[in-house]
């Protein structure tokens, strides 16, 4: 069996959503865990969690650049 992700018409569109929301929960929990490390004072961990949610927005950047056909 396969494991390679369906390009083919719905499943295009499926796998690409599900990437697409994939990044927004990263953009979600790492702002989160940033603002929480912030009140407590770590600027290490704010600023690592704050570099995950840039990473992952241009990611979403990426793939909105490239919708499924």
């Amino acid at each position: 069996m396969s494991t390679a992700p369906d390009l083919s018409g719905q499943g295009a569109r499926a796998d690409w959503l599900h990437r697409l929301r994939n990044e927004l929960n990263t953009i979600g929990l790492a702002a989160a865990a940033a603002q929480l490390l912030m009140e407590r004072g770590d600027r290490v961990g704010t600023q690592d969690n704050l570099k995950r949610v840039r990473d992952a927005c241009t990611r979403c950047a990426r793939l909105l650049d490239e919708p499924p056909v």
